[in-house]
């Protein structure tokens, strides 16, 4: 692949060791390059010392390189890498916009294909996550894998020595999403749906003889949605969330859970992102995190609802992030699933709001919540511990 290349065994990633250069990097393919952020000062000396990478790009690859970074969080002086910077932006621990994928798969195609010595290096802060979602769209994008879990699989085994590259479950289901329009030749267009109730099947166990969830809707992150406590007994089979009237839903949803707790506290339970496009054009396929079985399009039962369509997302607790680190079942149920129900949007005023990305649209409960996403800045543990 590259010459004088060695990439040696650590408890997380590969590095790439050279004579002078010891960096958190990996050749992908050969024109592709996964690495840590290019950081400044103290930062630098424990991840990737931004002099160093740009000198390593330059003796390398000469005036053939192109720097991707996808932190939405951070930036640096592109003039370091004279200027041939790309920013495709998104947040830590979450997927891409899908209107994000492309763009970059066609910006990165289009630098690749100029000159066969071209290379490109693409980074977020760990340079695991976002970074193999957007490479593993790319790949699928160029044809090099027909199929999703090959991709990640392949990711996985070149950026790190534990086999975890892509682990979290919304950013491989938006991996599959991309695969999704690929594979079928499809346009990607922001479909409003609205979303009748959400379903527990089998009742978290949060503590004590009972569990309150709540949840709130993030259309992006707009917060368009927050629902009142609802309350769960542990011998129940299932637990319906069900909001007065639906509540209209277009693109990327977030949907955080939590469980309230002594004090009038409220614990993060786990999240969840979905597409309302997939939902609406599954037309009874399935869609995955990678894996077969995450996302069906049904009809309701007749007996139920026999007007009406009713779509259906299933997801199963490896598939919900957060929940999906329980290995234990302490908290979850291995058998533990969400199940989130739509029907089809009106177009007529009464019906439904025309949904904009900032405008927020339904709020029961006004109380503000401020509780962050307590996932670790790395994933790459060989072993690990529930914490939700």
């Amino acid at each position: 692949m590259i010459k004088n290349i060695r990439n040696i065994v650590s408890k997380k990633k590969r590095r790439y060791i050279d004579g002078s250069f010891d960096l958190d990097l990996s050749y992908i393919y050969p024109n592709i390059i996964a690495m840590g952020f290019p950081a400044e000062n103290l930062e630098g000396v424990y991840r990737n010392n931004v002099e160093h990478v740009a000198k390593f790009l330059e003796e390398r690859h000469g005036d053939h390189y192109k720097v991707y970074n996808l932190c939405s969080e951070r930036n640096y002086d592109t003039s370091i890498f004279h200027d041939r910077v790309a920013h495709f932006p998104f947040d830590d621990h979450n997927p891409p916009r899908m209107e994000l994928i492309q763009p970059f798969c066609e910006d990165l195609d289009a630098w690749l294909s100029e000159d066969e010595k071209n290379i490109a290096a693409v980074h977020c802060k760990a340079g695991k996550g976002r970074t193999g979602v957007m490479i593993c769209a790319y790949m699928l994008h160029r044809g090099l894998f027909q199929n999703t879990q090959d991709a990640l699989q392949y990711y996985a085994s070149a950026r790190t020595t534990n086999g975890k590259g892509v682990t979290i479950p919304s950013q491989r289901r938006y991996v599959e999403y991309y695969g999704q329009l690929i594979r079928q030749n499809l346009t990607y267009t922001p479909t409003t749906l609205l979303m009748t109730k959400i379903e527990f099947e089998t009742i978290p166990m949060m503590g004590g003889a009972t569990c309150q969830p709540s949840f709130t809707v993030y259309q992006g992150t707009v917060k368009i949605y927050t629902s009142q406590t609802y309350l769960g007994k542990k011998v129940d089979r299932f637990l319906v969330l069900e909001p007065p009237r639906p509540i209209p839903v277009c693109g990327d949803i977030k949907i955080d859970f939590f469980s309230k707790q002594r004090k009038l506290m409220k614990d993060k339970m786990f999240h969840l992102w979905f597409n309302t496009y997939f939902v609406a054009n599954s037309d009874n396929s399935r869609l995955s995190n990678g894996v077969e079985g995450v996302l069906d399009g049904v009809k309701e039962p007749p007996h139920q609802n026999p007007e009406k369509e009713t779509l259906m997302v299933k997801l199963h607790k490896h598939e919900l992030d957060k929940a999906n680190k329980d290995k234990t079942n302490r908290l979850y149920s291995p058998n533990f699933k969400v199940i989130c129900l739509f029907r089809r949007a009106d177009v007529r005023k009464e019906d439904s709001d025309v949904i904009s990305g900032d405008e927020r649209i339904i709020s029961e409960n006004e109380e503000e919540e401020d509780i962050s996403d307590t996932d670790s800045e790395s994933e790459w543990a060989a072993t690990e511990t529930t914490r939700v």
